[in-house]
């Protein structure tokens, strides 16, 4: 049976269980970071949570719930540490590190579900669904188009409307369909818990000497926040990537089809007991003539 790990969906109060991260997907993944177009990017790491997390498959999960299971294989798998590189208004770079199982804890505390009633009307609603990243990418400050991600589902009488077994073009009309006292009062509501968690922060990184802010990402979590995540948690040099596969394959003598099914902190692990028992087989002159590449800052190598 694989290995699994336990990731929590924070909109749905409730754990799931996700595979691990192959160094096949993360090279993929970080791959298609290079690329302009973020749709690729989405379309990687859509692809690799499907692959990974069977339990996801029928739940309209949110973008802080995709957040929470890319930042659980991010922190198992590739390394717990996210180390960031900032500039000072003088021009100075400097060094900041956060534990990635604490951007983890702070993502599982936001939670934007809440019901309203008008007129005997229930509407129930969460924050921007996953599946529509495609659409709030381009545009997500639209009134019906925030309504038609965020609404869960509408009570009338006896009828419910569930929006997570429609399309978003036939949430988009009913939506167009309800008053507009409704919509806006459906706004306001949504509105208010995003200003809510506006003022709560997930990461703050400060100018070590003047202590300014350099960096700031609220828990109101949009869908340009959630692609900057991705990209300071997976974002690596592909020489570092390319030359990691090769190192283990050329030197350390591994078959590249099984290193392709193990995680990047497992061939860090492996990488360092060879690195050992070279050591003591070889000497110093040897050892330092060994062309191994310039070093990984994620993996090691």
């Amino acid at each position: 049976m694989p290995f699994k790990l336990n990731a929590y969906l924070p909109s749905k109060k409730q754990e799931v269980q996700i595979g691990e991260l192959y160094y096949k997907q993360y090279r993929e993944l970080v791959k298609s970071l290079y690329n302009t177009d973020k749709k690729e990017t989405i379309q990687q790491y859509n692809s690799i949570l499907q692959d990974l997390c069977s339990d996801i498959k029928d739940i309209d999960i949110t973008i802080e719930d995709k957040l929470s299971l890319l930042l659980t294989i991010r922190n198992y798998c590739v390394s717990p540490d996210l180390k960031l590189k900032g500039t000072t208004k003088g021009g100075t770079t400097f060094n900041y590190s956060i534990s990635v199982d604490k951007l983890i804890k702070l993502v599982n505390t936001i939670n934007k579900s809440d019901t309203i009633q008008i007129d005997g009307i229930t509407i129930s609603f969460s924050s921007y669904k996953a599946r529509d990243e495609y659409v709030l990418l381009s545009n997500n400050r639209d009134i019906f188009i925030i309504l038609a991600s965020c609404i869960d589902n509408i009570v009338i009488g006896e009828q419910t409307v569930i929006f997570k077994d429609l399309a978003f073009d036939e949430r988009l009309q009913v939506v167009n369909s309800l008053p507009h006292t409704y919509t806006n009062k459906i706004y306001k509501a949504i509105k208010k818990l995003e200003k809510k968690y506006e003022a709560e922060d997930l990461l703050v990184v400060k100018d070590p000497v003047a202590k300014d802010i350099a960096l700031r990402i609220t828990k109101n979590i949009t869908v340009e926040t959630l692609q900057q995540l991705v990209e300071f948690n997976f974002t690596e040099d592909l020489n570092n990537i390319y030359r990691a596969f090769y190192n283990m394959v050329k030197y350390a003598g591994f078959d590249a089809n099984y290193i392709d099914t193990i995680t990047p902190v497992e061939m860090q692990v492996y990488w360092m007991y060879f690195m050992q028992d070279n050591e003591k087989q070889t000497s110093k002159k040897e050892t330092s003539s060994l062309n191994t590449g310039s070093l990984n800052s994620e993996l090691g190598f």
